[in-house]
């Protein structure tokens, strides 16, 4: 089959499945969805017009990521290192090909590879419609980095010059990174071949690449190691030797290798994934909460607590019981991070006691927009969920009787108090530390503003809580194989963590932000809880 038809099938395969995920998830908006009709799925000319607009927006997508990846992931570093050692105002551009090199030329290049990604399309193409998968790479490589570099090259070139580079370093700089991501994908198609494993998907190459990455890139120049990366990386030769090596490994994955007919159906087959993505998948966001053969084992202390309830208080009990360290664990280091702030405190008092009594003063002024950021991060209830999902609900969910509405709303309240209790005890921690610390720098502790802020600290544990446990429940956002499914649910994750790190520019005197912080936290909660009760039901079954 001819490229320019398997890129056609690619792009429809795309669009069509963006435009039915669209859909699906748009019927299940509140009062939105009832006025989408079923019959809109068999409405081809509208979603053709849909697929277009999801490719043209796709494309633009893409095209605005590379301007703000160099903004944040190069510009923005650059600044910083330059306003901790203005030494470093005369290599700007050297420190842009150094952080570029160890983060695009190594980590991206060895640390993914479009030849090994799973997409749905290549799964449909290539094991179910037998897609003859040489040319589906082909046409996959095309349509991923024929755009990915002609978007590139102007940008490189733009921030060149603000960084005090020429056009030519700019064009010799994406020369590299292009040549380096052929290299990349070259090394790890022949370490399939010659191995039968996925390179990126090996967690130690993954954490060593991130690691080089990461390190080259920002704590190399952040420690004042650096070396005169633009003279040396973008030396002639070396682009010689770039070009050589790049020609040479996309020669090799696009006509050299044969065996993509015979080897490569086997990445995508179910059982390896099942034995190396999906469990690469777990380790990251589920190994953390996966149970032991030890925390099975209910200590006698804990039992006579747990037998003392019936029906799902008791099923519950039981559940909390053995998930001890996964969750009092995290609490306790949580603990530790409190007790290292009060020290912390304690030294603001020692060396700069006007800065600690003027700090005391005005607790919820000073310190309450930065605790509102804190706590987001000190809660475990996002943990608590995926530990709900994977010992617990990914199962229970093939009953019946688990997905009666009684039965999900009871359950609901039951582990929305126990996490609460967990939640509670990190706020009233930092509680206990501001009144400590506000006692020794001689502030009057039992003043409005010190109730203010205690109170706004433990709804906020409260707020967080219900935020990720009512968003557990409303949208039930991981499937079987531990993905998150929900892009809903992924965007207002963003949204609250955004709105949180706005807090910190939050400048308002007085209890005016308390006050606001307070009845936004009232509302949120209420109307969590309210569209828990009313789409939980409906909402919550195994994906």
């Amino acid at each position: 089959m001819p490229m320019n038809s398997i890129i056609k099938q690619i792009i429809s395969l795309r669009t069509t499945l963006w435009v039915n995920s669209f859909l699906f998830y748009l019927k299940r908006l509140w009062i939105i969805g009832k006025w989408i009709p079923d019959s809109l799925y068999s409405h081809y000319p509208l979603k053709r017009i849909l697929a277009c607009a999801a490719f043209l927006i796709r494309q633009l997508i893409d095209l605005a990521g590379k301007p703000l990846y160099l903004f944040f992931f190069v510009l923005l570093p650059i600044q910083m290192l330059i306003a901790k050692r203005p030494s470093l105002q005369e290599d700007s551009f050297s420190l842009m090909v150094q952080i570029l090199f160890f983060l695009n030329c190594l980590l991206g290049a060895f640390g993914d590879s479009q030849i090994f990604t799973v997409t749905r399309d290549k799964i449909t193409l290539i094991k179910y419609m037998h897609t003859d998968a040489r040319s589906y790479t082909r046409a996959a490589l095309v349509l991923k980095y024929v755009p990915f570099f002609l978007c590139y090259l102007p940008f490189l070139i733009l921030f060149s010059g603000l960084l005090g580079g020429t056009v030519l370093q700019g064009i010799f700089l994406w020369i590299m990174l292009a040549a380096f991501r052929m290299m990349g994908e070259a090394f790890q198609l022949f370490v399939f071949d010659r191995t039968g494993k996925v390179y990126n998907r090996s967690m130690a190459c993954s954490w060593a690449a991130i690691g080089t990455g990461l390190a080259g890139g920002y704590l190399l120049p952040f420690l004042g190691i650096s070396f005169p990366a633009a003279a040396v990386l973008l030396h002639p030769v070396l682009i010689a030797c770039y070009l050589a090596l790049g020609g040479a490994g996309l020669y090799y994955i696009a006509a050299g290798y044969r065996e993509y007919g015979k080897k490569l159906p086997r990445s995508i087959d179910l059982n390896f994934l099942l034995s190396t993505m999906l469990k690469t998948s777990s380790g990251s966001s589920f190994k953390e909460v996966e149970i032991r053969e030890k925390d099975v084992e209910i200590s006698s202390s804990i039992r006579p607590h747990s037998s003392s309830h019936q029906g799902y208080a008791y099923f519950n009990s039981l559940f909390f019981a053995r998930h001890r360290r996964q969750l009092i664990r995290p609490v306790s280091y949580r603990l530790l991070i409190v007790g290292a702030l009060f020290a912390a405190s304690i030294l603001l008092l020692v060396t700069n006691r006007e800065a600690a009594v003027k700090l005391s003063a005005n607790l919820t002024t000073l310190l309450l927009p930065s605790f509102v950021y804190i706590m987001y991060f000190l809660t475990v209830a996002d943990k608590a969920c995926r530990a709900m999902f994977y010992n617990c609900d990914k199962d229970m969910l093939h009953y019946s009787f688990y997905r009666r509405p009684d039965t999900i709303l009871h359950n609901f309240r039951i582990r929305l108090l126990h996490v609460c209790l967990y939640d509670g005890v990190i706020a009233a921690a930092l509680c206990l530390a501001a009144f400590l610390f506000c006692l020794l720098a001689g502030t009057s502790v039992f003043t409005m503003d010190m109730l203010l802020f205690c109170l706004t600290i433990l709804l906020l544990s409260v707020l967080f809580t219900a935020h990720h446990l009512c968003l557990y429940y409303i949208f039930q956002p991981y499937s079987e194989s531990l993905k998150i499914k929900n892009p809903f649910f992924s965007t207002i994750n963003v949204m609250m963590y955004v709105l949180c790190f706005l807090c910190l520019e939050i400048k308002v005197k007085g209890s005016a932000f308390t006050l606001g912080v307070l009845a936004f936290t009232v509302m949120y909660i209420a109307l969590a809880l309210l569209l828990v009760y009313r789409k939980a039901p409906k909402t919550f079954r195994i994906k």
